[in-house]
């Protein structure tokens, strides 16, 4: 079956005018589903409805608690303040010792329990100072 080049041809032209026209219908068919999808999904009701459904998931997952009072911090007074003051003067005079070095130090103390901690127990050994040996 040999065909000529004018049959070719125009087989060839056939097939492209094909493949073009099935190209468009096919843009047109897209175009048109996204535009029926924008329309309907920004369509007021559909909006109010997409609200309610949110507005009511919310409520059953998080539903109503009662507010919690706001901890109350603890003052640190005329020390805390004191200490601000002195770690911003050193942070600003030498930036060697960082800034608030002293400041951390004085809050660390200022802030740490307030029981005295029991001194630690001298080992046992020779006895330092006087002696009673040589008299």
């Amino acid at each position: 079956m040999k065909m000529s080049m004018h049959d070719l041809d125009a087989e060839i032209a056939g097939i492209e005018a094909r493949i073009a026209a099935e190209r468009v219908a096919l843009e047109d068919a897209v175009t048109g589903c996204t535009n029926s999808l924008r329309d309907t999904v920004s369509s007021p009701k559909t909006l109010l409805a997409l609200t309610g459904i949110g507005f009511a998931v919310g409520k059953v997952m998080f539903g109503r608690k009662a507010p919690q009072p706001t901890p109350v911090a603890k003052k640190a007074g005329v020390l805390g303040m004191l200490t601000g003051v002195a770690g911003t003067a050193i942070g600003l005079m030498q930036p060697k010792f960082g800034v608030g070095t002293l400041a951390r130090w004085a809050a660390g103390k200022y802030f740490s329990s307030k029981t005295p901690k029991a001194p630690k127990a001298a080992a046992p050994g020779p006895a330092r100072g006087r002696t009673t040996a040589g008299v």
